[in-house]
């Protein structure tokens, strides 16, 4: 486990594309330091505890299985000490198997579905995706990803490489959740409006963030002693707000039990989890995969910080997909839920891709 000076990113990202290895780049939010990691010995196996980068499907499955990259070598520094680090997409990516995007109505229709539902008491609340297909002329994802990192200080924002099958770029907003010593953090995050509006929030956004709320304190008590909550406060994520409740506690079982538990959390399925799942996969048209799922560094300096995959794409030649998606309760309404996914997308193409239009 080596630290590299920048001049040997280059190599090391050469080697893992011949060789089929991951690599990812990441910064935590409200740090000035930029991260890059890369396995150099395949096959090799480690002990958990190892240093690495986890990077975890929304749903895990033979083919879109969990990934450790392990902290084979190592760097930190500014992300303008990435200029000139390079290489094409076009040497990493999978193909792209997501199924055709779906349109306005479509969607609607969904939501619609969804409402009645709840209504009916079948659910109380469920996460509604989809996917935005855009053009991305960059060949080069690690502009992209320095780019982010300037445009939002207080996001987790990565680039992870799984060489010859996925790349994501994403600028999460979300802690899942992080272990440093016995501590444990979480946060509550969910209602969507446009940032800088004067607007009070609606019963619908103060609905869904409760749900969160309580679903979170409830999986930390299970696993945890000295639980504290503060919040909701308002916090602005890009061009949107949300309301958000921060946990901490000290953790008395382990760090995969109440994993095990949060995710995924109402924030990304809904309540019930295993009725809302149902619903999604009868519902959506397309695999999350890697959205929705978690993210982050493990182990590093005796700290592990896992985020949800959020304000994210999936990155082919030329084009990328878009996740996005909203949280769905009695008192959605179609066309709103509409508009908050295209305010979403705009995290990423404001640096990415063409600005899409609420209409």
């Amino acid at each position: 486990m080596a630290d590299i000076s920048k001049e040997n990113i280059q190599k090391a990202i050469q080697d893992c594309i011949k060789q089929e290895l991951p690599f990812v780049f990441y910064r935590l939010p409200d740090d000035s330091q930029v991260h890059f990691m890369a396995e150099t010995n395949p096959g090799v196996n480690v002990p958990a505890p190892t240093p690495g980068f986890m990077f975890n499907p929304f749903l895990r499955s033979d083919k879109v299985p969990a990934c450790f990259i392990r902290k084979d070598i190592h760097f930190a520094g500014k992300a303008d000490d990435l200029k000139g680090v390079k290489f094409n997409i076009d040497d990493v990516c999978g193909k792209d198997s997501a199924n055709e995007k779906v349109t306005k109505e479509d969607f609607c229709l969904q939501v619609e579905k969804a409402v009645k539902d709840i209504r009916k008491g079948k659910l109380e609340k469920v996460i509604l995706s989809r996917v935005e297909k855009v053009n991305v002329a960059e060949k080069n994802p690690v502009i992209n990803f320095v780019a982010l990192c300037k445009k939002y200080p207080t996001a987790f924002v990565s680039l992870v490489v799984i060489t010859g099958k996925t790349v994501w770029l994403t600028a999460s907003p979300e802690l899942l959740v992080s272990l440093e010593g016995d501590t444990v953090r979480s946060v509550s995050l969910a209602g969507t409006k446009p940032a800088n509006n004067e607007v009070p929030w609606g019963e619908k956004e103060k609905i869904e963030q409760q749900m969160v709320t309580d679903y979170i304190y409830s999986a930390l008590a299970h696993n945890c002693v000295d639980v504290e909550m503060s919040g909701p406060e308002e916090v602005v994520a890009g061009n949107v707000a949300h309301l958000k409740t921060v946990f901490s506690g000290t953790l008395n079982t382990g760090m995969y039990q109440i994993l095990n538990e949060l995710h995924p959390t109402p924030a990304v399925c809904g309540l019930p989890k295993e009725k809302a799942l149902e619903f999604i996969r009868e519902i959506e048209k397309h695999q999350r995969k890697y959205y929705s799922g978690y993210l982050g560094p493990c182990n590093m300096n005796g700290k592990t910080e896992w985020y949800v995959n959020l304000r994210c794409a999936e990155l082919f030649n030329g084009r990328a997909n878009l996740f996005i998606g909203g949280g769905i309760t009695a008192d959605s309404i179609p066309e709103k839920e509409w508009n908050e996914t295209i305010m979403k997308a705009q995290t990423l193409l404001s640096v990415i891709g063409p600005t899409l239009k609420i209409v």
